[in-house]
């Protein structure tokens, strides 16, 4: 099996106590900056304002979220480790686009879990640019690195020299974002998680345009 090169986020330790009283911190935070971010507007709401609602201080709101915009898809941050188990658990001789197709699905069920939080978050990366970006540079590059370290491992390849890991991880994200995009424009009401197979099922069909 190739060694890959990239080495996606470690997953945090949460058995000790002090792993779980980092944990209620962190939701906490959340909490308060959802609550805020819906009632006063997100660049109205300051990192000290949220710090105040949870109760905590403002260096300590840093040492877990580096900026407001960290803290709007904190979830989403975290959805990574859903689709790294997902993809870990797909069979061995199962043909890469299923395995992303299923993975993918179950992205898609954690995305979606909460409708007005993901409702928030599109709203605000519409007229935020930097949260928009955030979402781009950050959440879903996490989403990809999963997906090329998973398909690398399953073609036994090396992604910085094999280009095809890197390629169909991208296209995966691209049909993610339509499916955001579209359920998005239903205010939440479609099938997120049949759109999103919809636009994966369209990159096995993409060789015929050649």
């Amino acid at each position: 099996m190739a060694t890959s090169v990239i080495d996606p986020s470690p997953r945090v330790p949460a058995d000790s106590r002090r792993s779980r009283k980092k944990q209620d911190t962190r939701n906490r935070l959340i909490a308060a900056a959802d609550e805020l971010f819906e009632r006063q507007g997100y660049d109205a709401t300051t990192t000290l304002d949220i710090a105040e609602a949870a109760d905590v201080a403002q260096r300590t709101l840093f040492r877990h979220f580096p900026t407001k915009e960290a803290l709007l898809y904190a979830e989403l941050d975290d959805a990574r480790f859903v689709l790294r188990d997902a993809l870990n658990a797909r069979p061995n001789d199962e043909p890469v686009l299923i395995a992303i197709r299923e993975a993918m699905a179950e992205l898609g069920e954690t995305i979606v879990a909460n409708r007005e939080r993901r409702l928030l978050e599109a709203r605000l990366a519409a007229t935020t640019p930097a949260v928009s970006g955030h979402f781009r540079a950050v959440i879903q590059a996490g989403w990809e690195r999963e997906l090329i370290v998973a398909i690398a491992d399953r073609l036994d390849v090396d992604p910085m020299q094999d280009p095809r890991p890197e390629v169909l991880a991208g296209a995966a994200m691209s049909a993610c974002r339509v499916a955001t995009r579209q359920w998005t424009v239903a205010e939440g009401d479609a099938d997120y998680v049949a759109l999103a197979d919809r636009a994966l099922e369209s990159i096995a069909g993409l060789g015929a345009l050649t």
